[in-house]
């Protein structure tokens, strides 16, 4: 479900302002122009992002390593590391195509892109009933959620060179839905009533119908069985509309100003597959049973009751289809570039960003080094301090022939488990890879 799968969006490329020779800097603001006309195939930007890593649930003990349900892992270590939420998500923007072309003191862009996202926000009750086990205590488990989107988004482009110091940009951009996956638990609460355990759940699942129809059973429930290409939603699944802004300031020589809004907008998405589950189970536990009875099947009879029951209270009755305008993500860039006056190619600055999406935000202020000898090489590294912790990050920008080669990537300190790319720790990390062809 978390693969398939409200979301988190890819950072901007930070490095964009002190790379010289990076084409698509008008991403990170619209008003930042190039010097010559340029095609882009290709470019691709990937994002994960956690509140949490494995060493939340792995714990070195002696010469061994336990996980956090260990009786040697206190409650309160392995809980106390973890927030009252927690969140989990991705993201990956593909480029079909960047097109970018000077006229006079103006430049535009026009390009299309794909982008896909995923999150999940997992409630901390649900690793303590792990922990703690169920007992006399209650737990809520209330916003625990999936969800995900993918679209085509389709960006036209213009800035103005007002003067020779100032520039002003902005872009506007067309989205069109492919899918969406939204399911949302408002209520799962486990608590003890009288002599037994009591589960009381409201939860709603939202999916598009973009390829199929999930036809309900006699009894009006989702079957996942029954999927039908009929009657199924022959538009596209959401359509929206956004706006990126930004202006460029060189008070002086040498000195870069750039402040950005990104993704101001939203989007109205058609969810022609509804679902709700609503209802309550209670079940009373096997300790009472004897050998006799385990025996004879009683426990499998028991088991199978409580099993049906709780199956009962999970199945989704079938909603009709709903429609929802939904924000999509948006960032507040700010950076500050200063090319030093007895070495121009050498460039030091500093860049902030701030995200936001509905239940989610993320900030980081990164310190910049910058070095563009010549015109075909351009290299940066920064390191800063974002919500979850130390970040760093480094890019390069290298032409050969007409191609211009981009790399960046930017992650937290704390390393991952060895032979594999799990993060120890929270982090959020941005891959960069992208070619453009000057024109």
């Amino acid at each position: 479900m978390l693969l398939t799968a409200v979301s988190i969006e890819a950072q901007s490329f930070q490095s964009a302002l002190f790379l010289d020779g990076y084409r698509l800097g008008y991403r990170y603001n619209p008003a930042l122009q190039n010097e010559s006309n340029f095609l882009s195939i290709g470019q691709l930007e990937s994002s994960s992002r956690n509140t949490f890593g494995a060493a939340s649930f792995l714990y070195p003990r002696g010469n061994e390593v336990v996980t956090a349900l260990h009786s040697s892992v206190s409650a309160d270590e392995f809980l106390g590391s973890l927030g009252d939420d927690n969140t989990l998500g991705g993201s990956l923007n593909y480029n079909l195509f960047s097109f970018g072309w000077r006229k006079g003191v103006a430049y535009q862009t026009l390009e299309a892109n794909v982008r896909m996202a995923y999150s999940a926000n997992i409630p901390k009750d649900i690793f303590a009933i792990l922990k703690l086990g169920t007992g006399d205590t209650n737990y809520d488990m209330g916003g625990l959620s999936l969800g995900g989107n993918a679209l085509v988004e389709l960006a036209y482009g213009y800035s103005h060179k007002l003067a020779d110091w100032v520039s002003l940009g902005a872009r506007a951009k067309l989205l069109v839905g492919i899918n969406a996956l939204k399911y949302n638990v408002s209520r799962m609460d486990i608590y003890m009533a009288d002599d037994k355990y009591r589960l009381d759940l409201e939860a709603e699942l939202d999916l598009t119908s973009r390829w199929s129809k999930i036809r309900p059973n006699e009894e009006g429930y989702l079957d996942l069985s029954k999927l039908s290409s009929k009657d199924r939603w022959k538009l596209p699944s959401g359509v929206g509309l956004a706006l990126d802004l930004g202006v460029v300031l060189t008070p002086v020589e040498g000195l870069t100003l750039s402040a950005s809004l990104l993704d101001l907008g939203g989007m109205f998405w058609y969810y022609g597959n509804a679902g709700r589950s609503q209802g309550s189970v209670e079940f009373t536990g096997m300790d009472s049973l004897s050998i006799d009875e385990i025996r004879n099947g009683s426990i499998k009879s028991q088991f199978d009751d409580e099993l049906a029951a709780l199956g009962s209270s999970l199945k989704m009755k079938e909603l009709k289809g709903r429609t929802a305008w939904e924000f999509v993500p948006f960032h507040v860039n700010g950076g500050i570039r200063y090319d030093l006056p007895f070495y121009r190619a050498l460039s030091i600055g500093a860049s902030g960003n701030y995200l936001h999406v509905k239940g989610f935000s993320y900030a980081e202020g990164r310190g910049v080094l910058a070095w563009n000898p010549w015109k075909w090489l351009g290299i940066t590294a920064n390191g800063g301090v974002g919500t979850y912790g130390p970040v760093w990050g480094a890019a390069v920008n290298a032409a050969i022939w007409k191609f211009r080669l981009t790399l960046g990537y930017s992650d937290g300190f704390g390393g991952t488990i060895p032979y594999t790319s799990t993060p120890l720790k929270a982090n959020n990390k941005a891959v960069t890879l992208g070619l453009a062809f000057e024109l």
